[in-house]
Order: C-alpha cells, then sequence, then structure tokens
C-alpha cells in the first residue's frame, strides 16, 4: 500500500503532527511527503518527494490576514497547473493536512482522500464558535482543502470526528518547571511592534520572542530574540512561567498539556484562530483582541493572575492511523 501524505506549511502546526503520525502510517504503508506553503525549516519526518509554492496568506504588520492581497496576488494559474501535475494517481490513499493541491487533484482524479486537520471540524456540532463569524469565510476555508472523509482535532472531543491533540515526543519528555521569562510567538506581528509594548509594561520579567524576521539571536534589555528553532523553543515552553501566543492549535496544545498559562492573540480574520479563542475562552484562558498598548493593563492583569488549563492527551497516534486505515482502505 502506498500513501501520499500531503502537508501545509503555513505555521509548524502541520508539520509537527506528520513528525508524529507519518512513522506510525509508515508502520502500515510505504510513505511519501509532500509539502506546499511557504518555505519552512521545521523538520519533516523525510524529505518530500515536492514542494509546491501553493498559496500564501498575507498579513499586515497588526497582525491581521490581508485578504485583498491574499486573493489577489495568488497565482492561480500555477496552482491549477500543479493540480493536474500532483501525483495522487500513484498512491492509494492520499492523507491531507490541509494540504489543498492533493486535495483537488485527488477530486479530480478519483482518489481517496483523508482530510486530517482542524479546520475539517470548524463547523460541527457542538464545538465552540466565535459571537460573530463570516460563513462566507467559512465556506471559503472547507472549499480551500476540499474532502469527503475527514477527522480534525479539537481540545476537547465535541463530536465523534474529533481527535485529541497530536503532542510531539519532545514536548511529552519535558520535565516542565518554571522561571520568570515570559515567551513570546506572534509570527504576524513585527520585532519592532513587540518590542516596543514590552517596554511599556512595568512587571520586571525576562522575555523570549521567536520570529521569523531574523536568521541570527540578539538581546536587548531583558529581552532575547531568537529566530524560529525547533530545539530551542521546545527548551523554553518547558521551562518558562508562561506563553503569549496566537491562536494557532499546536502551540496552544501544547502549552496546555505543559500546564502553562497562555495568554492567546488570535489572528484578525484568522477564522480556525478565532474558533481556537472561542473554545479556549470558554475554558478561562484569557483572550486579547490584538497584541498593543491598548491592552497593557490587560497584559499586566494575565502576568499577574493567569489561568491555566492542563490536560493530559494521552498518546494516541497508533490509535488514530489504525481507525484511518481500516475505515478508509
Amino acid at each position: 500500500m502506498k500513501i501520499l501524505y500531503a502537508i501545509q506549511t503555513t505555521g509548524n502546526g502541520h508539520l509537527s503532527r506528520a513528525q508524529k503520525l507519518a512513522p506510525e502510517f509508515s508502520k502500515k504503508a510505504k510513505v511519501d511527503i509532500l509539502t506546499s506553503g511557504p518555505k519552512n525549516n521545521f523538520p519533516t519526518y523525510k524529505t518530500p518527494i515536492k514542494h509546491y509554492k501553493g498559496f500564501k496568506f498575507f498579513t499586515s504588520k497588526s497582525g491581521s490576514i490581508n485578504w485583498i492581497k491574499t486573493i489577489f496576488l495568488n497565482n492561480y494559474f500555477q496552482f491549477f497547473i500543479d493540480v493536474l501535475k500532483c501525483p495522487v494517481k500513484d498512491y492509494d490513499l492520499v492523507i491531507s493536512d490541509y494540504e489543498p493541491i492533493s486535495a483537488w487533484a485527488s477530486i479530480l482524479r478519483g482518489v481517496k482522500c483523508v482530510a486530517l486537520s482542524n479546520q475539517y471540524v470548524l463547523n460541527s456540532e457542538n464545538v465552540p464558535k466565535p459571537k460573530k463569524y463570516s460563513r462566507l469565510v467559512l465556506r471559503v476555508i472547507n472549499l480551500f482543502c476540499p474532502s469527503k472523509v475527514g477527522y480534525g482535532y479539537h481540545y476537547r472531543p465535541y463530536n465523534k470526528n474529533i481527535l485529541d491533540p497530536i503532542i510531539r515526543d519532545n514536548i511529552r519528555e519535558i520535565n516542565a518547571s518554571t522561571s520568570n521569562e515570559i515567551l513570546i510567538y506572534l509570527p504576524t506581528y513585527s520585532i519592532n511592534n513587540i518590542v516596543d509594548i514590552i517596554k511599556q509594561i512595568p512587571v520586571k520579567m525576562e522575555w523570549t520572542i521567536f520570529t521569523n524576521e531574523s536568521n541570527s539571536n540578539y538581546n536587548l534589555e531583558r529581552i532575547n530574540i531568537n529566530s524560529i528553532s525547533d530545539e530551542l523553543f521546545t527548551k523554553k515552553i518547558g521551562s518558562c512561567y508562561g506563553i503569549i501566543c496566537a491562536g494557532g492549535f499546536s502551540t496552544t496544545s501544547e502549552a496546555i498539556f505543559l500546564g502553562k498559562p497562555m495568554l492567546v492573540v488570535p489572528v484578525k480574520a484568522q477564522i480556525e484562530q478565532q474558533f481556537n479563542a472561542a473554545a479556549l475562552e470558554k475554558e478561562g484562558i484569557q483572550i486579547l483582541k490584538e497584541f498593543s498598548l491598548n491592552y497593557i493593563d490587560k497584559i499586566n492583569e494575565w502576568i499577574h493572575s493567569p489561568t491555566v488549563l492542563h490536560i493530559n492527551y494521552e498518546d494516541n497516534s497508533g490509535e488514530i492511523v489504525n481507525k484511518i486505515l481500516k475505515t478508509n482502505t
């Protein structure tokens, strides 16, 4: 049996799940990796057989998605060509972690494709939802990576096709501790913007910022700025006081697993993160509309009295793979 495991490379969440699940699929079949999206140095299970440019989501300096640029600056003709050339016919099954080229190619070629991403269950029954959201955007999200069969991840098992978060082995192996260091991972915000806000916070904490703006690490007063590094990020999240992060599913799930306080700043107009924030807020986690000087008091309040959500998610990656293969092959 041959499986094509296709991964969207925007952010690290899709890639981190594949680190855990792809080896499990490899115990049952021959697995090839395909990726699309922005270049990402996050390690994959094995070298992809193909990387496509795919779609790019453009963001503003304030952290919101710029839908005008996203809609008009992507190359749809190249996307269509990539769909036609995608080698899905060489495989018995395609697993798509929100990777659109393989998903559309599978529909056009009649190849079985299973969606495996938290985006797949956003509109499911019982899943917490924001008070306001665009049903049109939600429809676009579903059309972006279509599939007739799929499973999603969430913080709680809201319904039967929802799986527990995939927690990487290197996170599970952490012996968590607590320092006076606050970790910041807000990839859509500029470094200058983040630093200007930190300097206005009166509490004397150490700050570590992870960014993709720089390839080198440097220090300011009480502020450490680091390029994205999986090894260093894993070390820091295990020992930090708390984390200020966007609403991405993998980072927030790992913080929950480790029992780390979170202050979550979902990306504006990023509907998946808005849904994640709605679920986290229901659990008592503090949510900020934006990371700005307007919310200094809220940041201080969080530092002094954070809410902690701790769920010891079991390692059920083998069961997930068996379930998918049993019902789809």
